[in-house]
């Protein structure tokens, strides 16, 4: 017996990199992107997109949960901020910090928190070395 899904599809992107560059198949976004052991300079590194990605969907989710519960998040902010660090036994790793400001005090915890559980990137995120802060 196959059970099926009563998933419905919202957004679908596919992107293809090589060195250099990566590309959306709509041509949405097209970056020039740092090569490994490069500095960036003035090219899109996998942090940028990283930090880009998720802070516009959580900032997204903000204004979904604060629908649910009547809060103006017209303000909400959401600011990344990725890192890339490197240690000898763990190699490469990626420390992500989200800060969110914009919201009333009497509502911010509990609009995040419903947020979080609405953005399938945090949710994709849990278990790594994600935080994510009402700004102070």
């Amino acid at each position: 017996m196959t059970s099926q899904s009563s998933e419905t599809t919202v957004q679908d992107a596919t992107a293809t990199a090589v060195a250099g560059s990566v590309k959306t198949s709509d041509g949405v976004l097209e970056a020039a992107t740092q090569l490994a052991g490069e500095s960036a300079g003035d090219r899109t590194t996998p942090e940028h997109l990283m930090a880009a990605a998720t802070a516009a969907c959580l900032q997204q989710s903000i204004g979904i949960a604060a629908s649910t519960q009547d809060v103006d998040a017209s303000d909400a902010q959401v600011t990344a901020h990725v890192v890339l660090t490197t240690a000898e036994e763990a190699g490469y790793t990626s420390h992500i910090t989200l800060e969110v400001s914009g919201l009333a005090d009497d509502v911010a915890e509990r609009v995040l928190e419903q947020a979080q559980q609405i953005c399938p990137f945090t949710k994709a995120l849990a278990g790594s070395d994600l935080t994510v802060k009402l700004a102070a």
